[in-house]
């Protein structure tokens, strides 16, 4: 009963009000983009957004994208279906995986810690590659586990088809990164295995049944990709920028909550009571962990393949704690956190007294019945609920950027007009005008006829329309938050009509 419990509530907190936001900019901007153009133009092998070659990524984020909206429509529900669908997939995977390592109870806490932090849930609600990665990750090493103690090699076969997905969401990584955790793994457990033939023969197999696309784009736009593929898969490594070795160390505290600090002890714990059986997971996240905070570019998402990992640890510790006193204090610091930080969205951003309640009653609940280590996911849950249900829709109301499309297409149906905005770069733009965007120009380059979306101040033209827009990455969730409550760095934008002279 938990069990059903747990997975029918999380399902729904995947897709509650999943389509209710527009395309986030500026990243989510590029997969809708060129996904909706792979559909009208039936060129599924080149991603392009406005107009412009978008290869800084392999295929498969565009394909999932462009099959959802041939299934349920252009829209932004279809957008994000199969990144939920992948977060609650990962979820699952990360459940059986700790039900054969440890029992039915870490299985469930395991579930619950992953689809429950923080970082996975919001890539799980936002279209782009990191959640595909995990999934395809999780999936390769489940069922390369799996083949190892049946001794299978149909199994250890969609244990490499699984990497050859991963490698067309992500690149390189999306094969090295499995292998790694399975080579330090053996090397620490059974090294002879390494020295079978089907290992050298299953990595030339990933090469060729992945890295047709890669050959295809270099024979087909070999400059510009080659520039994509060594910035995004080499040059990060060394060369874009440089964070503190530490900053993952830092970084899961925030991205890994309602279990974040949990984890930590739990990894001690682990060490401690040397758990055996918990060997493999332990080494997925310690391999991930430590290859990702030598390489000097760190961004919070590229531990995310650790997740699962982490979760099982969690799981397993969560289920053999759950009744310390110790630890109880712990759990419910944790559960009052994020109980506060409800309250606090509240009363800064917006009050929902219904939602209040079924973020907080819970919370109350749980802890009454003493049950410490669930306290952390209940809140977690309820914080979650109501970002979704409170505070997700109130952001809407400054993000005009549909309206805006339709205003163009109802100017000029059929794209006759050149259309620029100046003075800022929406990059949803694209995808809502339905049409190529000029970016980038000076208000004496415009061509006319054309349409002008320009900031209030930089050009002397009559208005069809006019806008308040946000001049910043709402990626940086948090903080375009505080500058909807501050309303900082909001600019008004008009919409102009300017015609050829007679």
């Amino acid at each position: 009963m938990a069990k059903w419990l747990a997975f029918l509530s999380i399902t729904f907190l995947y897709f509650f009000n999943l389509g209710l936001n527009q395309v986030w900019q500026p990243n989510e901007a590029f997969y809708a983009d060129a996904s909706k153009n792979m559909l009208k133009t039936g060129d599924f092998l080149t991603p392009i957004y406005n107009g412009e070659l978008r290869l800084n990524k392999p295929p498969m984020t565009y394909w999932l994208t462009a099959l959802s909206f041939f299934l349920f429509g252009i829209n932004e529900f279809a957008l994000r279906f199969f990144q939920a669908l992948a977060g609650l997939g990962t979820g699952l995977l990360t459940y059986l995986m700790a039900r054969r390592l440890a029992g039915e109870l870490p299985a469930i806490y395991a579930f619950l810690a992953l689809t429950l932090s923080f970082q996975f849930i919001a890539n799980a609600r936002y279209t782009s590659p990191e959640v595909l990665l995990t999934f395809f990750t999780t999936l390769s090493l489940y069922l390369w586990h799996l083949s190892y103690e049946k001794k299978s090699n149909s199994l250890f076969f969609l244990a490499l088809t699984a990497s050859v997905f991963g490698v067309l969401t992500k690149g390189p990584v999306g094969f090295l990164m499995p292998a790694g955790i399975i080579f330090v793994y053996l090397l620490i457990r059974d090294w002879r295995e390494l020295l079978k033939i089907k290992y050298y023969l299953g990595t030339i197999y990933v090469l060729l049944a992945s890295g047709w696309w890669f050959i295809y784009q270099y024979l087909t736009h070999r400059e510009e990709f080659l520039k994509v593929f060594v910035k995004e898969n080499i040059r990060r490594i060394y060369a874009l920028q440089e964070d503190p070795i530490y900053f993952y160390l830092l970084d899961i505290n925030v991205s890994f909550l309602p279990y974040s600090f949990v984890f930590y002890v739990a990894l001690i714990w682990i060490f401690k009571n040397k758990r055996k059986e918990l060997l493999f997971p332990l080494v997925w996240f310690l391999t991930v962990f430590v290859a990702f905070s030598l390489v000097k570019m760190k961004i919070p998402v590229y531990v995310m393949p650790a997740f699962p990992a982490m979760a099982i640890l969690t799981g397993v510790f969560l289920s053999e704690v759950r009744n310390s006193k110790p630890l109880a204090l712990l759990f419910t610091f944790l559960a009052l956190l994020m109980a506060t930080a409800v309250v606090v969205g509240a009363v800064i951003f917006k009050v929902s007294l219904i939602f209040l309640l079924l973020s907080l009653l819970p919370v109350a609940f749980v802890l009454y019945r003493r049950q410490f280590a669930l306290a952390p996911a209940v809140a977690g849950f309820g914080l979650l609920l109501y970002l979704a249900g409170v505070l997700l829709p109130m952001v809407e109301e400054k993000r005009p950027y549909m309206e805006i499309g339709s205003k163009i297409k109802e100017i000029d149906p059929s794209g006759v007009f050149r259309t620029y905005e100046l003075g800022s770069f929406h990059h949803n733009l694209p995808f809502y005008a339905d049409r190529v965007i000029i970016r980038n120009a000076k208000p004496h380059e415009v061509k006319k006829p054309a349409i002008v979306l320009v900031r209030e101040d930089l050009m002397d033209c009559p208005p069809v329309a006019s806008w308040s827009l946000y001049r910043g990455s709402e990626s940086r969730f948090f903080k375009f938050l505080m500058d909807i409550k501050k309303n900082r760095r909001f600019y008004d934008f008009k919409l102009c009509i300017l015609k050829s002279p007679m």
